[in-house]
């Protein structure tokens, strides 16, 4: 089972489409792939990849962290969707995105635009939370759909103001603790768990070859901790993510999140583009999901530096693919062709076995 699904990986690897790629195919706890290929650069420094070779989740991160903390803290009673962010950012609210709420923010319906150089805004990261609160939106809040990292940043500045804790923190108490994610983190580099030549390289930033220092120039302004990228996890660690997931909340027999809860963040908001977002899940209930990937019922989402989690919700089927497309540069389009049709060829078989059971 999944001969083609791993033949197209190895072989896209081989021929230098991607330096690397780690993949894993599973149904809820049951794990059925997991194979790495190539290394972690093109460089003299490369080491070959395994499963616990870090990579930059990129907006992956998204899920993982900045929507997986609100969601448990839904649960637990400390936020509302409906709580507009005054509640916790206070008078420093400007009248015209008074009323946005936690809700609008993990559904990209906030009104604040997809992307915005903080570096060429502003000399320091204390800087960006006001700024933020004066990006002129580009609609009111509530009327439309305009996937925004602007937002998830504010979306992390708002859990940091209600808690009074880092993202950074929270995401390790809320997420990663819990599920025994043991080498997923910000700032890898500042871990004394991380194996520092078994990071997959980005891009250069001043000359130097990005590795364990996050590729998103946001984040990294930031100080490699922010609400829309940052994370950086493993095969191992993504699995166990992925498997929860699939489980809707529920992973080796225990709850993470209420049944209740993760259905109701499946709920969808249509977007002009076709894609659909739930609380914080790329979601879709149209025709398509990544080039006919698991038709209605699919959710998760991907990060620009290649990487994915995504799972069919009909059936518990999570698919996994860590790449660092973007090394040695990110006009490295053609894996993102290799990833869709990875994902095809994966759903296909499993549809195969499922029939011939």
């Amino acid at each position: 089972m999944f001969e083609k699904s791993i033949s197209w990986i190895k072989e896209s690897v081989e021929k230098g489409i991607t330096p690397s790629a780690a993949i894993a195919i599973g149904v809820k706890d049951r794990l059925l792939v997991k194979q790495t290929f190539g290394f972690t650069s093109i460089t003299d420094e490369r080491t070959p990849v395994n499963n616990l070779t870090l990579y930059d989740m990129a907006s992956v991160s998204k899920m993982m962290s900045t929507s997986m903390i609100t969601l448990r803290m839904l649960a637990a009673g400390e936020l509302d969707l409906k709580d507009p962010i005054s509640r916790f950012l206070g008078e420093k609210v400007p009248p015209d995105k008074q009323g946005i709420t936690i809700q609008h923010l993990l559904t990209h319906t906030s009104g604040l635009p997809p992307y915005v150089m903080l570096c060429e805004q502003m000399d320091d990261a204390w800087e960006a939370l006001p700024f933020l609160l004066s990006i002129p939106l580009q609609c009111a809040p509530g009327t439309k759909t305009i996937y925004s990292c602007m937002g998830f940043i504010l979306l992390g500045k708002v859990l940091e103001a209600a808690t009074h804790q880092s993202l950074d923190v929270l995401a390790k108490e809320q997420v990663f603790a819990p599920l025994s994610m043991s080498y997923t983190g910000y700032c890898p580099l500042q871990s004394s768990k991380t194996d520092k030549t078994n990071i997959a390289f980005t891009e250069q930033r001043a000359g130097k070859w990005l590795r364990g220092n996050v590729h998103d120039e946001n984040a990294d302004f930031l100080g490699g901790v922010s609400g829309n990228a940052g994370v950086f996890s493993n095969l191992d660690d993504c699995i166990r993510f992925a498997s929860m997931l699939a489980g809707f909340g529920e992973i080796e027999g225990k709850t993470y999140l209420p049944h209740d809860l993760f259905i109701s963040a499946l709920q969808t908001v249509p977007c002009e583009k076709g894609l659909y977002y739930g609380l914080g899940f790329k979601v879709n209930t149209m025709d398509h999901f990544e080039g006919g990937l698991f038709p209605n019922t699919g959710f998760g989402h991907f990060g620009f530096t290649g990487t994915e989690i995504i799972v069919d919700a009909a059936n518990g089927l999570y698919i996994v693919l860590l790449q660092n497309r973007v090394h040695p540069t990110r006009e490295n389009t053609a894996a993102l062709q290799m990833r869709e049709t990875f994902n095809i060829l994966a759903a296909d078989e499993f549809a195969a076995f499922q029939r011939n059971q």
